[in-house]
This record gives structure tokens, sequence and C-alpha cells, in this order.
């Protein structure tokens, strides 16, 4: 029972960690110019970040000559937090 806590903290951990990514990709969109919200009306929040990472990674391309560093790290906060949370459901369920 203490690992499926400790994983389901991990995998909260990861999860806002994602979301930390994400808005960070969104204002890095929007200073440089291009239409992007995470949100759509309130705080409901769509899975559109995945329609913006290639955006993010076009501009930074364009900009610095190479991908952003938030690229990778959203896509391995995302990982991450696949891993503890299946990890988890997995140690409940023994």
């Amino acid at each position: 029972m203490r690992f499926s806590i400790i994983f389901g903290l991990l995998a909260l951990i990861a999860l806002w960690y994602n979301l930390y990514v994400s808005i960070s990709i969104i204002k890095y969109l929007k200073s440089n110019g291009k239409e992007a919200s995470l949100f759509t009306k309130g705080f409901y929040v769509k899975g559109k970040i995945f329609k913006y990472l290639p955006l993010y990674k076009e501009t930074t391309l364009k900009k610095e000559g190479k991908v952003g560093h938030l690229y990778a790290e959203f896509y391995y906060s995302f990982l991450l937090l696949l891993f503890f949370l299946i990890t988890g459901l997995i140690s409940v369920s023994r």
C-alpha cells in the first residue's frame, strides 16, 4: 500500500511539472507572436499542447538554431507521469 501512495505522489509531481512546462511553452509562443492557448473557456484544459509542440519546435529552430529545451522536458515529464501512474496502478492491484 505504501508503494502505491509513493508512486501516486510521484505521478502528481510529474503531472504538475508537465503542466508547468506546457504553460511555459504557451508563454514562449505568445511572446513570439503566435496565437496559443492551453485553456478553452474557464479552466477547462484541452489536449491542445500536442498541437503546439511542433509549432514550438519550429519556432525555436528558426529563432535559436536548435530545438528549445522545453520540447524534451515536456516529453520526459509526460513519460515519467505515465510510468509512475502505471506502476502505482500495478502496485495497487497486487
